[in-house]
């Protein structure tokens, strides 16, 4: 017994000084002479040396560059630079009619090529017939292009998804009864009917959403078989985003989008990587967020839904190893996410929320969003968003800025997309 004490003692031990160690080297980066710059740690017009940000210059020659920096070394983790060949094969070009309304539908395989690996990506675009260059919107879907309409010309992924018992997925994979059944998510009727396009491609061609090491996915593209990860280098949202950006390049060559206005979009843990694409690549002309939560557009200091030790036990992957370092100790991170939405600017961008998703924090959402203003309004001096939190259904825009608060809960519905919709032809003309 005394042997199994003693071993208990010394496992125990090397635990203390582990946690002891980590949460000693964030202090040494996140020194107290700058907590005490900014006591309450939410200053987007405060630099970290205290500098005040009182014009757009000094936003983004200085307070933009190292917000980033922060956010790619401690949250999101740093993307290598690399440059894979793309080699695009279309699979198939048709027109669809979705209640009523005529489409041009084409899937497009994308090879990637880098150092003798491989990865594909499937994008399927649906555009309408006779207009060039229409708005497109950019995202990423969570169980494959065949799940947004029952068409066989659609690819069904082979990919790793989340089970599903609505989609009759089996031990982690789409069926032939998978086919359609998230088409709400994707209303192309009101989508196209409207005159804009979309370009989508299922999240796990770059990046299964699974532990599962850091060597499949693109990380396979951008680095070695042998390579060992650093703590600030990035995660399955990075990954993510990295795939929006594909699409962007991919639409940027086609003959009908090569000058179209783009907006990236994503739900949930893809409003994560929406946000994230719209701040790391500048091509993307607006952004929206749908319940993205925490990580995404929910400040980390309300305190309500998910948190960072919540989320990073459930998805480690999802981030640098960095971010793990803050459980328990949100309040040393020196950041909030009224600049992660900030970073966005002077772009549209548009935050929605649902009013019973109290795991996205929607309270929290908004605080970001009207917080937010302090950097579009050296963009727009008339940018003035209330306080007040919006009633269910309620709808703010001001210039660049927009928030719903649609009422029911975590899901996007066509009730989202019809005021996504209406803000990009408003602002993107």
């Amino acid at each position: 017994m005394k042997n199994y004490n003693v071993f208990f003692f010394i496992i125990g031990s090397l635990l203390a000084v582990s946690i002891a160690s980590c949460v000693r080297s964030i202090e040494k980066v996140h020194s107290p002479e700058l907590r005490k710059l900014d006591p309450k740690l939410q200053g987007v017009r405060k630099c970290f040396d205290n500098d005040q940000v009182n014009d757009v210059y000094t936003w983004e020659n200085k307070r933009k560059p190292e917000l980033i920096d922060y956010y790619e070394n401690y949250i999101f983790g740093k993307r290598p630079e690399f440059s894979p060949k793309r080699e695009f094969t279309l699979l198939a070009q048709d027109t669809l009619v979705v209640e009523g309304v005529s489409m041009i539908h084409k899937e497009v395989e994308v090879v990637f090529k880098l150092n003798g690996k491989r990865r594909k990506c499937f994008i399927a675009e649906f555009l309408p017939l006779d207009i060039e260059n229409p708005i497109v919107f950019v995202g990423l879907n969570f169980f494959g292009n065949a799940s947004i309409h029952p068409s066989l010309s659609l690819t069904q992924t082979k990919n790793y998804v989340i089970n599903n018992a609505t989609l009759q997925t089996e031990r982690h994979r789409v069926t032939e009864a998978s086919r359609g059944k998230k088409a709400y998510r994707w209303p192309l009727a009101l989508i196209v009917g409207s005159g804009c396009g979309l370009a989508t491609a299922h999240y796990g061609d770059f990046d299964a959403d699974v532990y599962n090491g850091f060597f499949d996915g693109v990380y396979g593209l951008a680095q070695s078989y042998l390579h060992v990860r650093k703590r600030n280098e990035w995660g399955s949202i990075s990954a993510w985003a990295w795939g929006l950006s594909e699409i962007q390049t991919f639409l940027e060559q086609g003959e009908g989008t090569k000058n179209s206005k783009t907006v990236a979009i994503g739900h949930s843990r893809l409003g994560k990587a929406a946000l994230w694409a719209g701040v790391t690549d500048e091509r993307f002309d607006m952004v929206v967020s749908n319940n993205s939560g925490c990580a995404g557009a929910a400040q980390f200091r309300t305190m309500r839904g998910e948190d960072i030790q919540k989320i990073t036990k459930r998805f480690p992957y999802w981030f640098s190893k960095n971010f793990r370092s803050f459980n328990g100790h949100d309040s040393l991170l020196l950041v909030d996410q009224e600049m992660l939405l900030s970073l966005i600017a002077p772009r549209p961008l548009y935050v929605g929320s649902a009013s019973i998703d109290a795991w996205s924090d929607p309270e929290g959402e908004y605080l970001s969003f009207y917080k937010a203003q302090a950097i579009y309004s050296l963009y727009d001096s008339k940018c003035d968003i209330p306080y007040g939190y919006p009633s269910p259904n309620g709808v703010v825009q001001e210039g660049n800025m927009a928030y719903h608060l649609r009422a029911g809960e975590h899901e996007i519905l066509a009730w989202d997309w019809e005021r996504y919709i209406a803000y990009a032809k408003n602002r993107l003309k």
